[in-house]
């Protein structure tokens, strides 16, 4: 049996165990306070994230045998890149082989995070050449560790696999960052240190002493990389505030509250109107059966998990990662919706969804509804956008077959007879004109993460998240104390 931390710490204590005597400058001079700040929103593909841990003897014996930039002892590193859908993710060789590892779970493994102190690399080279790094790498996902740090093996330890993945993208060099003779020596010493001796007898190969390898230390010293700090700040920009409010939505029992009561009174309104249009227009009825129109997402179905990817990853709404989402089919129900629905079935009361999701994706929203045992009856019952987002040549198809008695939405968009693209003095003075019918045909729910009243403030180019933010701040109301 192996020594334990064979199981455990191989992967983040090994990576950096190389070292040359004769080291290397970077082009970063200066004191590391000095260096530029970067947000999870500003890392680039290919940028280089650096790791240093406090591991106890192993990261000892590795910090003796090493040399990293600003005086750090760095032991591990990976390559940055954002996936096809959007989700921030680093390349790393580890204990388990070549993986992917989301970025928050990579950086959350030191306290280099929580002090803003995660030092990131930026290559000197330009978009293309980065892709044939990534493309190389990524390629090698799955492949084992490479416990013995031999070049050319198929195998990979950290800092190998990136300096294999530059070179590759050069089409002409073996190394890119530089290898050079390794040693498992403390500086001044002709004996290799009793932990690595240890370590690769228990391999059952000889210490690789003076072998060609590179090290984490190393690539931070490289004049290749441009420094930077990561900061430990969880969003760039405005995703400050849509942290606040996702985290309402998901965790604060007044949204919870909020929504269970504005479904009860919409559940009583409901009662009302039907007992009223049985009275008056019964004929009408009979032509036109009795329904109820809803939006789908934030209305009945809670998209909250998807914001906190974008927060989480820095992320800007994409419908490739929408769709991704939308996919999986896991969204849960808004809090209230689901007695307001049964009642309404009980009543015989027609249920139709109006949503801007689009038609491609009506099977795994069917998928979605059905698996929270919301009321689906047929293709005419889930009408989803095809061209046009405006709803209301879908709100008038509905019209001509059935008699609404209630238009539940997140957004005044939603209701029957709102037009869209209205300026904020316009959508305020519709309010006041109709605001008789909220809580009556017109249910409203609260969705404080985004929508209409939110784009009104922002050209259709976002701009930079400064420029973004200092719109918001000007919409603002405050007082002078």
């Amino acid at each position: 049996m192996r020594p334990l931390f064979h199981h455990r710490a191989l992967w983040v204590l090994l990576c950096g165990c190389i070292l040359w005597t004769t080291g290397t400058t970077a082009q970063n001079s200066g004191s590391e306070s000095s260096l530029e700040r970067f947000g999870l929103g500003d890392l680039r593909d290919g940028d280089v994230i650096f790791q240093e841990w406090n591991c106890g003897e192993a990261c000892s014996a590795i910090s003796g045998v090493t040399r990293s930039a600003y005086g750090r002892s760095f032991t591990h590193c990976g390559l940055f890149y954002r996936d096809s859908v959007g989700t921030m993710r680093v390349l790393e060789a580890v204990g388990r082989g070549v993986v992917a590892t989301e970025v928050q779970d990579f950086l959350s493994r030191t306290g280099e995070w929580s002090k803003g102190r995660v030092l990131v690399g930026r290559p000197n080279e330009n978009p293309d050449f980065l892709q044939k790094v990534l493309a190389f790498a990524l390629d090698q996902v799955g492949q084992p560790y490479d416990e013995v740090f031999a070049l050319d093996n198929q195998r990979w330890y950290c800092s190998e696999l990136i300096d294999a993945a530059f070179a590759k993208a050069t089409a002409k060099e073996a190394t890119y960052f530089g290898l050079r003779p390794m040693t498992f020596k403390n500086p001044g010493s002709t004996k290799v240190l009793p932990y690595w001796q240890h370590y690769f007898d228990s391999l059952g190969v000889p210490v690789p002493e003076g072998a060609p390898g590179i090290n984490p230390g190393s690539l931070s010293l490289s004049k290749k990389l441009r420094h930077g700090l990561l900061s430990s700040d969880l969003t760039p920009g405005t995703m400050d505030a849509m942290l606040l409010s996702t985290l309402f939505v998901q965790r604060s029992a007044e949204y919870q509250g909020l929504c269970q009561q504005i479904y009860r009174n919409a559940a009583q309104q409901l009662t009302t109107l039907l007992d009223s249009a049985q009275r008056s227009s019964p004929e009408e009825l009979r032509k036109r059966p009795p329904a109820v129109v809803l939006d789908l997402d934030e209305t009945v179905l809670d998209n909250s998990p998807y914001a906190g990817w974008q927060i989480r990853h820095g992320a800007a709404y994409h419908s490739v990662s929408w769709q991704a989402w939308v996919q999986k089919a896991e969204a849960t129900a808004v809090p209230g919706v689901q007695d307001y629905l049964l009642l309404a079935q009980q009543l015989g009361i027609k249920v139709i969804f109006i949503s801007n999701r689009k038609r491609s994706q009506w099977k795994a929203t069917h998928q979605n509804l059905g698996a929270l045992n919301l009321p689906v009856d047929g293709l005419d019952s889930l009408l989803l956008r095809h061209n046009n987002s405006d709803k209301q040549a879908r709100r008038d198809s509905v019209k001509l077959r059935y008699t609404v008695l209630q238009w539940v939405g997140d957004n005044l968009l939603d209701m029957e007879g709102f037009k869209s693209r209205l300026s904020e003095e316009e959508r305020d003075q519709v309010i006041q004109r109709e605001g008789h019918r909220l809580g009556r045909d017109w249910i409203l729910l609260p969705n404080p993460v985004y929508g209409p009243w939110e784009d009104l403030w922002h050209q259709e180019d976002q701009g930079t998240n400064g420029q973004r933010r200092a719109r918001l701040v000007q919409r603002l109301k405050f007082f002078r104390p």
